[in-house]
């Protein structure tokens, strides 16, 4: 009972913390979209496709960037500083590349919106809201590193102030450039606010990871080498299987453009507050992977088991109860983000309300996800049975909401059970991983 204690003591602080920096972090996206609410349901509509392509990229990058994790913290744990050092090195030349890829790829974005004949307005949209976007892609996949090394070493001590402050400087940004003081578009001053927030962000935590005393101090020794094979080996897999899982969502959003702007602009509000839900068993789900990687260097099985068996309760029982607050709190949750009564007709209301069923299930499902996964990239398994959950999402996922949206005419709602269908499929299939590797011969 002791060690039950002990482990959910310090999956309670870790844990408990990277869920409400998590959760803090979508303050951005919540004014961002507070903002576009204001300049109509179709801006809404093109803020909401621009972003679920933006996330596609940067969750891919967050997959890949998490498989320096386990070998950072396996490293520090056993005190290995030299390779931890060679670690970080080369997650930040990772982090550079797929920064400039996603940068390169956003702008291609508006071109491939106008030949998948998405409405006009639509694409419009999109294009002023990348204007100001795009300076911004470098900078948030960067962060991502830095975040990583800290939650690595454990050492989260600024990781929440660091947000507070982006979020304040982003609200103050938004009053002015969005004003329209400076003559910019309203999409291109919102993305502008986005962009350099994000700027901001990377200074903060650049600045916190060179003062932290858990961390290495010879990272600038470029002549020790970059650790790039271990991050990669883990990371590409883990990427592959994130992107596959945003494509659902981004695949989703697109779906949604022809079935119509009201359904659309209802998708964008409940997936932003899917991201809302989805951020504890993130939060506790980092944690867990930081504690299984640290132990498994440490060689100690028992306490390794002892610390899953606790994420796996904690992840449960949270996913659970956001569950049932999403499905009963649907009409004051999209009120809340639709504060601007030009853009909150009724129409979305109803039409998100319908949504927000599906989301309350399939924020449970895929919160069992992120948390199994997570434990099983800290014992270093990148099985081939992650390939099979990445063809789930997309066949069974997408296929099935093709299927039930547009064959069978149910529209938004065959798309929404599609996405429920996909991450059941995903927690079948994990699930039987998942005993397998922790109780028929985790690695050693």
């Amino acid at each position: 009972m002791s060690d039950w204690r002990g482990e959910a003591l310090h999956l309670a602080r870790s844990g408990g913390t990277l869920a409400v920096n998590q959760l803090l972090q979508l303050a951005v996206p919540f004014i961002t979209t507070a903002m576009t609410g204001r300049l109509g349901v179709e801006a809404l509509a093109a803020g909401s496709i621009v972003g679920s392509i933006g996330l596609l990229l940067f969750i891919t990058s967050l997959g890949a960037m998490q498989g320096l994790i386990p070998p950072l913290s396996g490293s520090l744990g056993a005190g290995d500083h030299h390779v931890a050092a060679r670690t970080i090195r080369g997650g930040l030349l990772i982090a550079v590349a797929m920064g400039l890829a996603a940068t390169a790829i956003m702008a291609g974005v508006p071109r491939g919106l106008a030949a998948a004949g998405l409405d006009p307005a639509l694409v419009t949209g999109a294009g002023c809201y990348i204007d100001g976007l795009l300076p911004g892609y470098l900078p948030s996949i960067v962060l991502i590193a830095f975040r990583f090394f800290l939650i690595a070493a454990n050492d989260l001590r600024w990781l929440n102030a660091i947000v507070i402050a982006t979020t304040a400087f982003n609200a103050a940004l938004n009053l002015g450039l969005a004003g329209g003081r400076f003559g910019l578009d309203g999409m291109t001053a919102i993305g502008l606010t986005v962009a350099l927030t994000q700027w901001l962000g990377l200074g903060l935590l650049l600045l916190a990871t060179a003062r932290s005393k858990r961390l290495p101090k010879d990272v600038r020794d470029r002549r020790a080498g970059f650790a790039l094979r271990d991050a990669l080996r883990l990371g590409i897999p883990v990427g592959a299987v994130f992107f596959t899982e945003a494509l659902l969502f981004t695949g989703s959003n697109v779906l949604m453009g022809y079935v119509g702007p009201v359904e659309t602009a209802a998708h964008g509000i409940v997936l932003l507050w899917l991201n809302v839900a989805l951020m504890v068993p993130v939060g506790l789900s980092q944690a867990a992977m930081a504690r299984v990687a640290s132990l498994l260097g440490q060689r100690d099985r028992d306490a390794m088991r002892q610390a899953v068996r606790v994420a796996l309760v904690a992840g449960a029982t949270a996913s659970t109860i956001v569950g049932i607050l999403l499905a009963a709190g649907s009409d004051s949750l999209v009120h809340l983000t639709l504060w601007s009564r030009s853009a909150a007709s009724e129409d979305v209301v109803a039409v998100a309300r319908d949504f927000f069923r599906f989301c309350a299930v399939t924020q449970l499902l895929s919160g069992l996800v992120i948390v199994m996964a997570s434990i099983l990239r800290g014992l270093r398994d990148a099985n081939a049975v992650l390939w099979l959950v990445m063809l789930g999402y997309w066949g069974v996922g997408l296929g099935s909401a093709v299927l039930l949206a547009f064959v069978l005419g149910l529209g938004g709602r065959g798309i929404w059970i599609g996405i429920t269908l996909a991450f059941a499929f995903a927690v079948t299939l994990l699930a039987l991983r998942f005993r397998r590797a922790l109780y028929g011969g985790a690695p050693r």
